[in-house]
């Protein structure tokens, strides 16, 4: 079927038009506004009457007194009782020494400053002896008892750090324990 008119683009155009207007719109569309409200109706004001006729007073009556609601108690918690000290045992006189107290490794040194000179060089001495004495061991001695030889380092340190303190005593002290250490190693 061909129409009266310019060519072929023209029916196309017709022919798209016709397919969108029965296909319809893909847009949403809107609902109409709603329509406006009424104005509020008035409100009728109903006059209370001046004294009331029907109502009759009624008596109070008194509520019932609550007991007086009292604090909770807090418990006191007591200090814990100390166990009784045990009795203190009873001794007994025996043939048998008594044990010696335990020897304490370190020992206490004493106060310092309060050197003579004597003691200083006596002091010095003893760690000198011991460090010639360290110095001969041979080596497989010195590998064989590497505990021992640590310990008596430990104590000629210490002993070094007590002279320079101004603590002679002390280090006199440090040097004869690290001597009996280094004698006990020998044996």
């Amino acid at each position: 079927m061909r129409f009266p008119g310019p060519g072929r683009e023209f029916q196309l155009a017709v022919a798209l038009c016709v397919c969108l207007s029965a296909t319809g719109c893909r847009h949403k569309m809107k609902a109409p506004p709603a329509p406006p409200l009424p104005p509020p109706a008035p409100v009728a004001l109903v006059p209370a009457p001046e004294s009331p006729t029907h109502v009759q007073p009624v008596p109070l009556t008194p509520l019932p007194a609550l007991p007086a609601r009292s604090q909770p108690k807090v418990k006191k918690r007591r200090p814990p009782v100390a166990a009784p000290a045990p009795p203190a045992p009873v001794e007994m006189a025996s043939n048998t020494p008594a044990a010696p107290p335990p020897v304490n490794v370190v020992g206490a040194l004493t106060a310092r400053g309060d050197a003579e000179p004597a003691v200083q060089q006596k002091a010095a001495a003893s760690i000198g002896d011991v460090e010639k004495q360290l110095a001969g061991l041979p080596a497989a001695t010195l590998e064989a008892q590497k505990d021992g030889v640590v310990r008596v380092k430990n104590f000629l340190r210490q002993a070094h750090d007590a002279l320079k303190s101004g603590d002679a005593e002390g280090a006199l002290t440090l040097a004869g324990k690290a001597k009996v250490l280094l004698d006990d190693l020998l044996k």
